[in-house]
């Protein structure tokens, strides 16, 4: 506790009294319990509340995290005692914690269900980015929590180790770079590859142990030559009134990562040794009455100078590498991170990078959201980017129900690596890394991605699957004809993008849909010269809905209508009793009660002559309905037959419904065409396959192209369609089977050697 007292010795008594009255109510609340590592449990809240401190977060910050266990931990401490005692906004953050910590702990006890722990786990995450929309804060003081218990992580078990130590790295350490937060960004992935990856931690830890003394000295000497050089600048010193240099080395996670993604060895590494030039500018004297928006870019623009010309003097008095300098002050990333980076040789010739900043540039890079609290006047230049990704989140929220395809969709379109594009006015769009043309027009505005025709990178036009990078400029050319292709989903990189083309997508259909069934019953309705508009009125419909659906939504109808789960003669006969009483009448070809044809189906009211069509030839277990043929009876299709689909729409008043007689135990006869890549014994490994099925084989015909394709076509006896899957699916695991398809069809199962799709 007193580190934490020092660290908030500059504040109002008033400040100091509520974090010494949060910490002694968290010490009682915590009394007499140990943490695993068997230090007293208050140790933690404590740590986490010096984190925030050092961080420069607000008191109510510090507060709630001295508070963020007690309301779990303590049965006499709720959330109303916390708002009683400290506020509305300690209790709104400890509030935010609590929630997230309580699934936490579920999804770790339930670990061992292996999908119940990680759905769990998922939605432990998923509350969490919820509560962050509310309150930036919760995310701060969850990082800090997360910081020391990855600090603390050596006194838990392996699993669980690689479990924290993994989640970590996709979740918390791109959360705090999304917020800007670089001290607990790094700290957080040098943890985690401590755990995840040990060999490779503890190779490059002993590797640069080994040069350690040597790398000190040659920083200490640039600093010296760097400062001296600084100092001797008459017109730097005229801008600047404090100048602070010092050096550091890359993070052992930042190295392991660019040596892998480059492959390249340690000692490839340029930016290994790194110096950071933070310059505090003197103030602007601005004319008495200047307003407070003029003056702030009236410091900006002397940030930038003194940023430009120290860059200046840094490559006058050491030789820079081509094609190293990166300004990020002119392009900012997509946090509000600004700096000017250069990687020099050194006199010693060993290579540096050079960092230049601003004193304010460097306070939002070492704790950016943080920032905000630490400078009262206004949030930093990442604001419009976190607001940005912020209302994402809740736009997925609303989108996307299931808690492990929510968190997926956030590690994908909002945790990723980024890349920073433009629009053509210049407004700076921040995007997942690979995204199209389509993902950034669905970024802008849904409507511009559901009417995007054509697209311009950097003023020529490219293909709508182009891969989009840095700083390029993009224009979407729209039409208002323009739709959404299907095709899309094979090249977005979003899932927001995914998620729009699929809804747009199931839409249409639906629309389609309700059109056609809507036009199939009206035209069964005029046939009949019926009275459509007074028959289709919308509580007849809901009637005859709610008899043949279930529900008492039309569109159900017409929906069912569309698919042929429902004929129009069916819904004309409630929607009309007397044509009902009519078809009911004896004739020469009805009865009162249907009785299944000698293929053992059955036809709606009809007695007539049945036949199974060529076409598709149906069997036991096909969904089928018959069509009244002039003449010759009625003909059973699949409901899927073309043939059978274009009847529905064209002749709708000639469907009748049919089914099978489930009493039936008669066999039937179908043909499958076995596709497979040419080999010794396959025929006769089929045939094996016949018998162990104890199928009846009818008819065997074979051949192979010149091309060593083979194609055995089956003609069999069968009992039904369960059966025949059976069939189809050993068939499917023959060696060399690629495709077994049921003439007629259109589809097919594909074997273990095939292509799939």
């Amino acid at each position: 506790m007193q580190e934490l007292r020092a660290l908030i010795n500059g504040r109002s008594s008033e400040e100091r009294q509520r974090v010494e009255a949060a910490y002694e109510f968290a010490r009682e609340a915590h009394a007499g319990v140990a943490r695993k590592s068997g230090e007293p449990y208050i140790t933690h809240p404590v740590a986490v509340a010096v984190i925030l401190a050092r961080l420069g977060m607000d008191t109510d910050s510090l507060m709630a995290g001295l508070l963020h266990d007690t309301v779990e931990d303590v049965e006499t401490v709720n959330f109303k005692v916390i708002e009683r005692l400290f506020g509305p906004d300690v209790r709104r953050i400890v509030e935010g914690e609590t929630k997230v910590s309580k699934l936490s702990k579920q999804g770790s006890q339930t670990a061992e269900l292996r999908d119940g722990g990680r759905d769990l786990q998922a939605e432990n995450l998923r509350q969490m980015l919820i509560a962050m929309t509310a309150d930036l804060r919760i995310i701060v003081v969850k990082l800090a929590d997360r910081l020391h218990n990855m600090r603390t992580l050596g006194s838990m078990k392996r699993e669980k180790q690689v479990r924290i130590a993994r989640e970590t790295m996709e979740i918390f350490a791109p959360l705090a770079h999304r917020l800007g937060i670089g001290r607990i960004k790094w700290e957080l992935e040098d943890l985690s590859f401590q755990y995840l990856h040990p060999d490779a931690y503890a190779y490059l830890q002993t590797r640069l142990r080994t040069r350690q003394e040597e790398r000190d000295a040659l920083i200490e000497r640039a600093v010296e030559q760097l400062r001296e050089a600084l100092h001797d600048d008459l017109e730097l010193l005229e801008w600047v009134e404090h100048i602070e240099i010092a050096g550091r080395s890359k993070h052992l996670w930042s190295i392991h990562s660019k040596m892998q993604k480059e492959g390249k060895g340690l000692e490839q590494i340029f930016d290994l040794l790194a110096l950071r030039v933070i310059l505090r500018p003197r103030p602007v004297a601005a004319p008495p009455g200047t307003d407070r928006a003029r003056q702030q870019r009236a410091e900006e623009t002397r940030e930038k100078r003194v940023c430009y010309h120290t860059l200046s003097v840094v490559h006058s008095m050491w030789t820079p590498l081509p094609g190293r300098v990166k300004d990020y002050i002119a392009v900012p990333k997509p946090n509000g991170y600004q700096s000017l980076h250069t990687t020099v040789i050194s006199r010693g010739g060993q290579p540096i990078e050079v960092q230049i900043r601003s004193g304010r540039m460097h306070e939002v890079a070492e704790y950016g959201v943080a920032a905000h609290w630490m400078y009262k006047q206004g949030d930093t230049l990442g604001r419009r980017e976190r607001e940005s990704w912020i209302a994402q989140l809740q736009e997925m929220q609303q989108e996307i129900g299931d808690a492990s395809d929510y968190i997926d969709a956030v590690k994908t379109d909002i945790l990723s690596q980024r890349v920073r594009v433009f629009t053509p006015k210049g407004l700076a769009v921040s995007l997942a890394a690979g995204s199209t043309p389509i993902d950034f027009a669905y970024h802008i505005h849904t409507r511009i991605g559901e009417t995007a025709v054509g697209a311009r990178v950097n003023g020529s036009i490219v293909p709508l699957s182009h891969r989009l990078h840095n700083g390029d400029m993009v224009e979407i050319l729209t039409s208002k004809h323009g739709k959404p292709s299907e095709d899309w989903l094979n090249f977005v990189a979003t899932r927001s993008a995914r998620t729009k083309i699929r809804a747009y997508s199931r839409q249409q259909k639906r629309s389609e849909g309700l059109s056609k069934g809507h036009d199939l019953l009206e035209r069964y309705l005029r046939k009949r010269q019926l009275a459509v508009r007074q028959l289709m009125r919308s509580k007849l419909l809901e009637e005859a809905t709610q008899k043949l659906v279930g529900s008492r939504n039309p569109d159900e109808l017409y929906l069912a209508l569309a698919a042929g789960k429902v004929t129009p003669a069916a819904v004309a006969r409630i929607l009309s009793p007397s044509l009902a009483q009519e078809q009911a009448a004896p004739s020469a070809r009805r009865t009162p009660a249907p009785r299944p044809s000698e293929h053992g189906v059955y036809v709606e009211g009809f007695t007539t002559q049945t036949k199974l069509s060529n076409c598709c030839n149906p069997i036991r277990g096909d969904q089928i309905m018959g069509y009244l043929t002039r003449g010759r009876g009625v003909s059973i299709h699949r409901i899927d037959c073309p043939n059978m689909v274009r009847l529905l729409r064209d002749e709708p008043e000639r469907c009748v419904a049919a089914a099978w007689d489930a009493g039936q135990g008669s066999q039937m006869v179908v043909e499958l065409d076995v596709v497979a890549r040419d080999r010794d014994f396959l025929l006769s490994d089929v045939m094996k396959v016949l018998r162990e099925q104890q199928t009846g084989s009818l008819k065997v015909e074979a051949h192979a192209d010149p091309g060593g394709t083979a194609h055995i076509h089956l003609r069999l006896s069968v009992a039904n369609n369960d059966q025949l899957e059976l069939v189809r699916s050993a068939l499917a695991r023959v060696e060399s089977v690629t495709d077994v398809l049921r003439p007629g069809r259109g589809n097919g199962l594909r074997g273990r050697n095939g292509a799939g799709g």
